[in-house]
């Protein structure tokens, strides 16, 4: 057999087969995800860096729902080759989207079971909590925890422990922080992000971590002006806890082990540039537009097929 056979024959499997619409499953989420990731690290941990961070984290997923939606085609069944386009690989697809509403639908019933622990905030969280105009529920956990939790109705929960560990200044500035949080929709955001992550749940995630330390930079600031770097520094040292990273993935915790450094360095030293620098803003332009230029893969995938296979 001769390459140019072989080349045939591999064009014939990748774009003229039944198995056409199986591979790019989890080739191409597959591939944007390494995309994103790469560009993502030179997203600027700063207030600047939500934009770029949000879309590179969605990529990945809005390319793998294009091609969820292009391998769904239920249609007449004659031949095997039937069998394999209009079940075996609308099952696949479905199957990919079925994980992602699942890992959804557990990350709201961790949600549902802080909201069904938490009690209304009394005593001195209620009249520190009172003058920021948000919802502020009590947990039973000795635990130091302090962060926001809910889609539709943002709620800030902090536990007894970290009551316990925080004075006055230190909860108001804690408070401050997840306020801003609460006002930026960050768990809505990271709720749509989550589930676009779990339909191309490949790599390493860059990108979400990314858009989480560019929106704990933006809270970070907010309660620096409302309550000074002093007192929400305190309130990092007093919440932060050696590998913690929060009661579940669905909420945004004060306080987490793999950000705590940069965000002391911040809070108390020169805490580097807000935007990219030149490089950086290449690389996350460069990053963007491949990961776009995937969603066009059924058209590509159709063009090859005329070119390689011969169909008209």
């Amino acid at each position: 057999m001769t390459w140019h056979e072989i080349g045939l024959d591999a064009a014939y499997l990748a774009f003229k087969s039944p198995f056409r619409n199986i591979w790019p499953l989890a080739a191409l989420p597959a591939l944007a995800s390494l995309i994103s990731d790469h560009a993502a690290r030179s997203a600027p941990r700063a207030p600047a860096g939500s934009t770029p961070a949000a879309a590179l984290a969605a990529l990945p997923g809005i390319v793998g729902l294009v091609v969820i939606l292009n391998a769904i085609d239920l249609g007449k069944v004659v031949t095997w080759h039937g069998v394999v386009f209009h079940w075996l690989t609308p099952l696949i697809a479905t199957a990919f989207a079925l994980h992602a509403i699942a890992r959804a639908l557990r990350r709201q019933s961790q949600i549902a079971e802080f909201f069904a622990v938490g009690s209304p905030a009394q005593g001195r969280l209620a009249s520190i909590a009172a003058p920021l105009d948000i919802r502020v529920r009590e947990i039973p956990s000795e635990a130091a925890d302090c962060f926001v939790a809910g889609v539709l109705r943002p709620t800030v929960f902090v536990s007894r422990g970290a009551l316990a560990r925080l004075d006055d200044a230190q909860l108001s500035a804690a408070l401050h922080h997840e306020r801003a949080h609460v006002r930026g929709r960050d768990t809505m955001a990271l709720a749509v992000l989550a589930f676009l992550r779990d339909l191309a749940p490949w790599g390493r995630g860059a990108a979400l971590d990314a858009f989480r330390a560019a929106r704990e930079a933006v809270a970070d600031r907010a309660a620096v002006r409302s309550a000074g770097s002093l007192n929400l520094a305190g309130a990092l040292v007093a919440l932060a806890r050696p590998g913690a990273a929060g009661p579940a993935a669905a909420v945004l915790p004060m306080a987490r082990a793999d950000t705590f450094r940069w965000r002391m360095e911040a809070l108390l030293g020169d805490g580097g540039s807000d935007g990219p620098s030149g490089g950086e803003r290449i690389r996350l332009a460069a990053g963007l537009v491949l990961g776009s230029a995937l969603l066009a893969w059924p058209l590509v995938q159709f063009q090859l097929m005329e070119m390689l296979c011969g169909v008209h």
